[in-house]
């Protein structure tokens, strides 16, 4: 399915490219929600830590998703450790 013509059925080579696009996108959500850490205060961080860690506990996502909650919730603890460690040095 095109954007110009709904109706018709998309190449393959179409739909690689909007996977891909879908993947770029994606990156650059998930390195924006990383550096949050930059602009929240240690509790504000821990707090969203702890949720993603709630949603990657939650039995009504899939395995998949879970692993993905879980897999963002390392990446921001990580980023926040830097930033505390920056902060003391």
């Amino acid at each position: 399915m095109t954007h110009d013509k709904p109706e018709e059925a998309m190449t393959f080579g179409e739909l690689l490219a909007l996977i891909s696009e879908q993947q770029r996108r994606l990156t650059v959500l998930e390195s924006a929600f990383a550096n949050l850490t930059f602009c929240l205060d240690d509790r504000a961080s821990q707090l969203l830590v702890h949720n993603l860690t709630l949603e990657a506990q939650n039995q009504n996502h899939d395995e998949q998703l879970q692993h993905q909650f879980a897999r963002l919730a390392e990446e921001i603890q990580k980023c926040a450790g830097t930033v505390q460690d920056q902060e003391k040095g």
